[in-house]
């Protein structure tokens, strides 16, 4: 038995999330049901985060074990002959390490948020956030300082856990033509908490609340503000990186422990 890595990307648009569900197509169930094909028995594909329905991804990571003798190069070709078109695998190889968990050995994980800031267009509605306003990145810059490090983040996080805190490492703010791009490094991220995060720099930037709002909402671990999640089509997982450098691809190894962002 071998236990495959694949590094594959996707149109979350196309996809109810990545988690198996009942009914509706995700990434997970469209990858088990290919390789069962292969396989001639049930494949758990594990993945190194779960995404929600709508949220694309760059860099995922996946890994599954087979028996059956096949090379990881013929691997990728199959699998990308018999899955959906919006789904694609990069890269394929056989882990060196028994213990490689896709989720569990994950060391940090980038993602990148996406925010259109001049005239609303609707073939991007599902792969930016239509904000369609100005917003000042300084203002945006100097409230994700808050941010970085160590911290309790239940008040940007959806939903029961038994605990809150994760690390940011790091925060990139930049502004390319009429797009704002939010870079988000850190150790694992929560339900929504990432979205939440945006969506509060998003305001900030739009000067209806002041930076120190969120170390506010750090500070006493709830929501000071109304606001709703930004969009899951600004979202996109760019890159996972593992404690094991040895299970990198050849080249960047692109690709959450608790998260659904």
């Amino acid at each position: 038995m071998s236990k495959f890595i694949i590094e594959i990307s996707y149109d979350g648009s196309k996809f109810e999330g990545l988690q198996k569900l009942k009914k509706g197509r995700t990434i997970q169930g469209e990858l088990e049901k290919v390789l069962e094909k292969l396989e001639k028995k049930p494949v758990q594909v594990i993945s190194a985060g779960r995404t929600d329905k709508g949220v694309h991804a760059i860099g995922q990571v996946c890994s599954f074990n087979l028996e059956r003798d096949i090379t990881p190069y013929k691997l990728k070709g199959y699998l990308n002959r018999s899955t959906s078109p919006y789904l694609y695998i990069k890269n394929c190889q056989i882990s060196k390490d028994e213990n490689f968990h896709a989720r569990f050995s994950v060391k940090s994980k980038t993602y990148i948020y996406k925010i259109l800031t001049s005239e609303y267009d609707p073939i991007k509605k599902d792969y930016i956030y239509n904000y369609n306003k100005y917003i000042d990145i300084n203002l945006m810059k100097k409230a994700s300082q808050y941010l970085i490090g160590q911290h309790d983040f239940k008040a940007f996080i959806i939903g029961q856990h038994d605990k809150y805190t994760t690390t940011i490492e790091n925060i990139d703010i930049s502004k390319k033509s009429n797009i704002i791009s939010i870079r988000i490094k850190g150790e694992h991220f929560y339900t929504y908490m990432i979205r939440n995060i945006v969506e509060v720099l998003v305001l900030i930037g739009a000067n209806k609340v002041k930076p120190e709002i969120i170390k506010n909402m750090l500070q006493e671990k709830r929501k000071l503000i109304e606001y709703s999640p930004a969009p899951s089509g600004g979202l996109y997982l760019e890159r996972v990186e593992y404690y094991d450098k040895d299970e990198k691809f050849n080249g960047d190894f692109a690709s959450d422990v608790i998260d659904t962002d």
